[in-house]
């Protein structure tokens, strides 16, 4: 009986072109990869990977189908844990469930640290898998995990696999991927393989939706990252501070699991604006940024620079935002049409009605609803 070293080696993280400057990932993993080189006599010929998520953690269940086409072997495997930015001790798993199987017999797996320091951390849950002449065996893994989060847009919150089958004996015939959101409420989702907005079906329902696709006689090689995050309807964002690529923006999908509430959704990611009942609102935070840069750009050009401030009154719930020579007030649900108050998700955001703000202190804007995007310009703001 031959006998090989074998690591499911797969390390999920965000590719360099889709990783944000703040990130964190705990818990990720992916394909099975052997660490040297084309395994001679053992295929993956295909893999199927369900991922289930509520929109706070996320199960996933890889079902594997191995064929040692050679003589009996005993191999080791191993199924990687990966985490990087904000995580755990590396003596504690950042899985929050883990388990395998081999043909339907769950097996154990003991926890190996491989590399662990500078807010990196990597395991391998080792199992040894004995192969007789020509046979075939199903390997199951299972385990949860807490999304990721990061700055970009689109990326707030995500989840990830990385196909690494490339090293196995041939082409991997088919792998199948599906994602199966649960939570109810209005998402934004963002497929990105290798560093680019990928296709998927979409399939929604009051229960569920479900993202698939299928990749057919190929290496299985390559970073698959899921930009999973709630939102506001007809979100927009500031194409004057655009920081997600404009192919992302294109290729972001919005849609809903359950019925349309009658209030505005909470434990979302925050837009610098969103348009409701025919009004556009825009972030007193973002508004202030904006008027902040146009301050920058007058001093070079005047060497001064329009006094902008924000403040916010905790027993009034007045926001006051000084603004060059215009002061104004703004309190939730006061005033026609009044700002809104959401409920993000990492605290609250009060947004005003662009149009009349805009008009008071002679900013200029642009509305470009089909591809979600607004210009804000500064206008007559400041002059002298």
């Amino acid at each position: 009986m031959k006998h090989y070293g074998l690591l499911i080696a797969a390390i999920v993280c965000l590719g360099a072109s889709a990783r944000a400057n703040d990130s964190a990932f705990s818990g990720v993993s992916g394909t099975p990869k052997p660490m040297q080189g084309e395994h001679r006599s053992i295929a993956m010929q295909s893999e199927k990977i369900v991922i289930t998520t509520d929109g706070e953690t996320y199960q996933t269940t890889v079902d594997f189908v191995f064929r040692n086409d050679g003589g009996a072997s005993s191999v080791q495997m191993g199924f990687p844990e990966t985490s990087y930015g904000d995580v755990k001790s590396a003596t504690q798993t950042a899985f929050l469930r883990f388990a395998t199987w081999v043909d339907g017999d769950r097996v154990p797996a003991t926890r190996l640290i491989t590399r662990s320091g500078e807010g990196n951390t990597e395991a391998y849950w080792l199992k040894t898998v004995t192969f007789g002449p020509k046979q075939t065996r199903r390997v199951r893994v299972s385990y949860a995990s807490p999304l990721g989060t990061a700055t970009t847009w689109g990326l707030r919150n995500a989840l990830a696999y990385n196909f690494t089958g490339q090293n196995w004996k041939g082409k991997v015939k088919r792998s199948d991927l599906e994602i199966r959101v649960t939570g109810s409420g209005l998402w934004t989702a963002l497929p990105i393989f290798e560093g680019k907005p990928v296709p998927m079906t979409l399939e929604t329902g009051a229960k569920s939706a479900i993202f698939r696709k299928t990749w057919r006689d190929w290496q299985a090689q390559g970073d698959f990252n899921f930009g999973l995050t709630r939102t506001v309807p007809f979100w927009m964002l500031d194409r004057g501070s655009l920081e997600t690529p404009p192919e992302w923006l294109r290729n972001t999908v919005t849609f809903r699991v359950g019925t349309v509430p009658a209030e505005l959704p909470r434990n979302i990611a925050l837009p610098p604006a969103f348009t409701r009942n025919g009004v556009t609102y825009i972030s007193l935070p973002h508004l202030k940024n904006r008027l902040d840069g146009f301050g920058v750009d007058l001093k070079r050009r005047r060497r001064t620079v329009p006094k902008v401030d924000l403040k916010w009154n905790a027993q009034t719930g007045v926001s006051t935002l000084v603004a060059g020579p215009k002061t104004l007030n703004f309190a939730p649900q006061v005033g026609s049409p009044a700002p809104v108050l959401l409920r993000g998700q990492y605290g609250n955001t009060l947004y005003v009605p662009l149009a009349p703000v805009a008009k008071t202190l002679g900013l200029s804007f642009q509305l470009d609803p089909k591809n979600r995007l607004f210009d804000l310009k500064r206008g007559t703001w400041s002059d002298k």
